[in-house]
């Protein structure tokens, strides 16, 4: 039996990865879930805001193990940018942020005063013009690398665009609490940003299927990042929604529609368009995130070995299972709402449950695999000779 070599908390700290933001945003979802579903009790918003809380120390905590990293490895910041199974998880950090952002709004409009929400504004801002350089300069990078011949499952290949994505539905909550001359401009940038971030998802998904078509299932280890896929739809869906409902109260009622047609606008505002449309619209979205779901659990079932797969490790891919999945959910609480349909209104919190529930195994299963040295553990490396180095 081999035993491994003794390693230091700061060689340990050096094994931290850009893809373990993706721990702090499916964290961060779920305090976000857990203020959207719709059946509350007493004591829930507290649970979300100690969530919440919760979310900022791990941000900080794999922040501050980056820079640990880079600081004693000074190459290691390069070098994440040239390694596929890492540097197309660099965006995670962005989305983590998105997700306070959210959460802030949530937990901090009813218990602070106007500065939260011009601060928020200046925050979306910022976001919203980082996630488009990013978008540009990161995904030109990996064209001029060739980084896709290097990463051969396609389905990564939305995380660039994912952050651009997110800026609608950011926008969608926080519009509702903005005064209407700051509100428009935020809801025109958000649905900019998410039929940029969505359109060019569609690109992703036909290599996606073409690869599935051609290859097969990934292997076991990379099936959980199939999950990923569920979450563009789902994404679109509640920021469509969402930032139709804000369009209803912010929107002037000849907002694009002209002024001319005097008997439509005296009927019918843009912002109710837009509602309506919205909503019929993320009907066939969800359906789309429904059939990607379903596709994505089923292939991870059939590799656990209780099912006569071979198993796998606990990985960060696992991690995957969570903030698209959380997406898919609010999606569905928006669609329940609009269509005043308890039933589905009923499913969600089911699905609420059942979610938080996979967000606990997977943080357990997590801290299991670190306290066992599977994860966030140096590995060996060898020399020409096959002898440690």
């Amino acid at each position: 039996m081999d035993v491994q070599p003794p390693a230091s908390l700061k060689e340990r700290l050096c094994e931290i990865q850009w893809g373990w933001y993706s721990i702090s945003m499916a964290t961060g979802g779920i305090a976000v879930l857990l203020n959207k579903t719709p059946h509350q009790f007493t004591g829930l918003p507290i649970i979300g805001k100690i969530i919440y809380i919760f979310n900022l120390l791990l941000f900080l905590a794999v922040t501050f193990s980056l820079i640990i990293r880079f600081l004693t490895k000074p190459k290691s910041l390069k070098e994440s940018f040239q390694q596929p199974s890492e540097t197309y998880f660099a965006p995670t950090s962005l989305l983590s942020i998105a997700t306070i952002i959210l959460g802030a709004e949530c937990y901090g409009s009813s218990s602070s005063g106007p500065w939260l929400q011009t601060a928020l504004r200046i925050v979306f801002w910022i976001y919203v013009a980082i996630s488009v350089l990013v978008a540009i300069a990161h995904n030109w990078y990996l064209y001029y690398r060739g980084m896709a011949t290097r990463q051969p499952f396609p389905i990564v290949r939305l995380l660039p665009f994912f952050p651009a994505m997110l800026s609608g539905t950011i926008a969608s909550t926080l519009a509702s609490n903005q005064p209407s001359d700051q509100a428009v401009p935020i809801l025109i940038g958000g649905l900019t940003l998410q039929g940029f971030g969505f359109l060019m998802s569609l690109l992703v998904y036909a290599e996606y299927h073409y690869y599935l078509n051609k290859h097969g299932l990934p292997d076991s280890s990379e099936r959980p990042e199939m999950f990923i896929a569920v979450g563009p739809w789902s994404f679109t869906a509640l920021a469509l929604i969402g930032m139709a409902k804000n369009a209803v109260e912010k929107f002037p009622s000849t907002y694009i529609v002209s002024s001319a047609d005097s008997e439509l606008t005296g009927v019918v505002t843009a912002g109710q368009i837009a509602l309506v449309l919205a909503s019929l619209v993320a009907v066939f979205l969800w359906t789309m995130a429904f059939f990607h779901f379903c596709i994505a659990l089923i292939s991870v079932l059939s590799s656990c070995r209780l099912l006569g797969g071979s198993g796998n490790v606990m990985s960060l891919p696992y991690w995957s299972m969570v903030f698209p999945n959380t997406g898919f959910v609010i999606a569905t609480i928006s669609i329940g709402q609009v269509l005043k349909s308890e039933a589905i209104l009923w499913l969600s919190s089911i699905m609420t449950v059942l979610q938080v529930t996979i967000w606990l195994a997977v943080g357990v299963a997590t801290i299991h695999a670190v306290s066992k040295r599977r994860m966030l553990w140096p590995m060996p490396s060898y020399d020409d000779d096959g002898k440690d180095s």
